[in-house]
């Protein structure tokens, strides 16, 4: 991964100045998306969350939550002409924005469907070549980095840039101007830019958290030029919110000590479509014997769950009864959320009001569920972990491409494919390219409104 050298404030910046005096550069702005790693197996794009650590995306995940849908359906509805281009080997990283303030910045507008290409790792190397990174986002069709600018600095944009560095973080705000830190290094390094990325015109960023400097063809170092008044959003303390959580899981485990768990008839066909199935019908019987005590229960809902992102993918529940309790009260889609997203994997160590043995007890059922599943699988295990279930998400949408009058995609997809908002650029033969139109499946189970 590229080494980073952090500058905000040195003792001595000459051997700094030297290095970017001496070489061809690219300066971009950081972008505060949620990072997501993508790679083409040859049949369906693997998605990773945050990290290359982190498990793929499953259709547990996309249930849960309708965070990802905008990354999922349209990676998903690249063309063959587009993923036949893509390297199996390589994973390429994105930040991805499913609405304008996916973290402490809230922008005027989200990048071109929604995604932003950072860099391509091969094998252990990140690479950040600039006409690589270029390619490959109009081959994606979406942004790449927010380059402020690329090439040798000018001897006054090195003068101010030391000036910087060597001013106090007291006297920062004088060195500004009443202005910002973006606007500040974007007057500095290309003045004709009256904007910062996904802003406005004449709006600049008044939170960027830093500035980013590469030696085009080298990418391993980068340099960060801090703004020391940045500042991340104030978190509320979450004691209420994991007592509440894990209240709600404890009563949920007691009910199902008290049932027969084999009773219950699960008819999918991968693991993960078999626990939302069963997840369900529990929770289903659960509301059945507490749900007049739990429209009682006197507890604040998290304030992120209010925002649609975070809302679970009700569409793609398979229970007519259990979509009909998530949609009459957002305590109880609330409850099934919790619910849903925890009884798939064990905990390691004690959580809110969960000790040591309410822990073991929770883990000895997660067990139960794993078996379960298990013995109730028609395919063979193995292969629906390695390609079932996110190809079986897939199938959930109908997503359409304007065709020529052989049935053929329209192909140019460097300019066309996903174009901006207002281009009026033609594809071949004269035909306006319009992005798909991508509709939920009305297929039994899935009524929610087409997804524009």
């Amino acid at each position: 991964m590229t080494k980073i050298a952090q500058i905000k404030k040195m003792e001595d910046t000459e051997e700094f100045i030297n290095i970017l005096k001496n070489n061809e550069l690219f300066i971009y702005e950081e972008v505060e998306g949620s990072s997501i790693f993508v790679k083409w197996d040859g049949t369906h794009f693997v998605i990773k969350p945050k990290s290359l650590k982190m498990d793929e995306l499953n259709f547990i995940d996309l249930t849960v939550q309708k965070f990802y849908n905008q990354a999922y359906i349209y990676l998903h509805s690249l063309p063959n002409f587009v993923t036949d281009l893509v390297n199996t080997n390589w994973w390429f990283c994105f930040e991805y924005f499913p609405d304008n303030q996916p973290a402490n910045v809230t922008y005027n507008r989200v990048p071109k469907n929604n995604l932003i290409l950072n860099c391509i790792i091969k094998g252990s190397k990140w690479e950040y070549d600039y006409n690589e990174l270029v390619e490959y986002s109009n081959l994606f069709g979406v942004d790449m980095l927010p380059i402020v600018y690329k090439g040798k600095l000018s001897q006054k944009q090195l003068e101010v840039i030391d000036l910087y560095l060597n001013t106090s973080e007291e006297d920062i705000k004088y060195l500004f101007d009443n202005d910002n830190f973006a606007y500040f290094f974007y007057k500095i390094l290309n003045p004709k830019i009256d904007n910062s990325f996904l802003m406005n015109k004449d709006n600049f960023n008044d939170n960027l958290e830093k500035i980013i400097i590469k030696i085009d063809g080298k990418s391993k170092y980068s340099f960060e030029i801090l703004n020391p008044l940045y500042q991340k959003m104030n978190l509320i303390n979450s004691t209420e919110y994991v007592e509440i959580y894990t209240l709600i899981l404890l009563k949920f485990l007691e009910f199902c000590q008290l049932i027969d768990l084999k009773k219950y008839k699960i008819t999918k066909y991968t693991k993960d479509e078999l626990y939302v199935e069963y997840i369900s019908l529990l929770f289903n019987d659960f509301m059945n014997d507490t749900g007049s005590s739990i429209k009682k229960w006197d507890f604040n809902i998290p304030q992120f769950f209010k925002q649609d992102k975070f809302k679970i993918n009700v569409g793609l529940l398979f229970n007519e009864d259990t979509k009909n309790y998530l949609l009459s009260d957002e305590k109880i889609e609330y409850i099934f959320k919790c619910i849903l997203g925890s009884f798939n994997k064990k905990r390691k160590k004690p959580i809110g009001i969960f000790n040591d043995i309410t822990i073991s007890l929770f883990n000895r059922f997660v067990d139960e569920i794993d078996l379960l599943l298990d013995d109730n699988l028609k395919i063979n295990k193995e292969h629906v972990f390695q390609s079932g279930d996110l190809k079986n998400f897939k199938d959930y949408f109908n997503i359409k491409f304007n065709v020529d009058s052989k049935d053929d995609i329209y192909p140019d997809v460097f300019d066309e494919f996903g174009g901006e908002e207002g281009g009026d650029k033609k594809g071949k033969g004269g035909k306006k390219k319009e992005i798909p139109e991508i509709e939920i499946n009305t297929k039994p189970g899935i009524d929610e409104k087409p997804i524009k």
